[in-house]
């Protein structure tokens, strides 16, 4: 087999043909690749720049792909097989065939289906990877839609919806669903992660810094979001003359996050929020690295059920 067949595209200096929707406007347009964000995780994140007129867009953007083809950590994770262009084409098949969808519909129907994934085969172990992510492009796609006052402030601003086609046949357009690879465009945020404010920033605003990433988490939480997958590393501190510290915080990654909505009641929501410990993710995490450069005072807002000790 060519070796070339099975390399990422997602490489620096290649361009990629990207379908953008946003609004009522859709446009096919192309995108160089500046900057990777490395390893690959659940997403595939990269910095593209783009200059298309149609949607006002021009520039260094954040360009983050849900492919299950280059999801390198998630495969790992699940213990999958690393992608090839033989499995990709075995994969097609089975979309053709009908076998995807079917699987899919089983797959979200019967939840045992799960704990067979022992016993897949690799276009069943594509066809799980697509229906996962495609739920994780979902979510990420409902917060930013849920934070449209926070967008451009305390979060990126969403530009764009993203296709990419994973294939040309006509034969398979009635099921490119499943090929397609979707994301999102988002406003690049150039800064530096939370954890590393020691080595960007003047102590005395430390607390500050942090402090702003915790209020971050509060005001999703006031818009009905609960963060299960809260890091340090999901905040971007940035230079803003505006700001009193000198410094701006913005949260980035959305793709594991619940939505009051989809709890019961207010007492069911607390309950989650107060165990999931958003807040403490950070405060913690912080007050620990940078020593005594930071205190964190815990809120009230959510307190632990009483039985959670028990």
């Amino acid at each position: 087999m060519d070796r070339q067949e099975n390399q990422c595209p997602y490489v620096v200096g290649n361009t990629i043909k990207l379908h953008l929707k946003m609004k009522d406007n859709e446009v096919l347009t192309d995108a160089r690749i500046i900057k990777l964000f490395e390893p690959f995780t659940l997403s595939s994140v990269m910095v593209v720049r783009i200059a298309c007129s149609d949607l006002a867009l021009e520039g260094d953007m954040v360009l983050k792909l849900f492919d299950r083809r280059f999801a390198t950590q998630l495969r790992k994770d699940e213990k999958l097989r690393p992608w090839t262009s033989d499995i990709e084409s075995d994969y097609h098949q089975f979309v053709l065939d009908g076998g995807a969808s079917q699987f899919i519909t089983e797959l979200n129907n019967n939840g045992d289906i799960a704990q067979q994934g022992e016993t897949w085969n690799s276009s069943q172990d594509e066809a799980y990877l697509y229906d996962h992510l495609s739920d994780l492009y979902e979510t990420e796609v409902r917060v930013y839609d849920t934070l449209r006052d926070m967008q451009g402030n305390d979060i990126p601003q969403l530009l764009a919806y993203v296709t990419i086609p994973g294939c040309s046949l006509a034969e398979m357009q009635p099921a490119s669903q499943y090929i397609d690879v979707s994301g999102i465009l988002l406003e690049y945020i150039e800064g530096f992660p939370l954890t590393d404010i020691a080595d960007h920033t003047p102590r005395e605003c430390w607390q500050s810094i942090c402090e702003e990433a915790i209020q971050i988490l509060h005001r999703m939480g006031d818009h009905g979001i609960l963060n299960e997958d809260v890091k340090t590393r999901s905040f971007i501190v940035k230079k803003d003359t505006r700001a009193e510290s000198g410094y701006k915080v913005v949260m980035i990654d959305f793709a594991l996050c619940n939505f009051r909505k989809d709890y019961a009641d207010n007492v069911d929501w607390s309950e989650a929020k107060a165990i999931q410990d958003e807040e403490g993710a950070v405060g913690l995490i912080m007050q620990d690295r940078l020593e005594c450069g930071f205190v964190y005072r815990r809120s009230n807002r959510y307190k632990k059920p009483a039985d959670y000790y028990e």
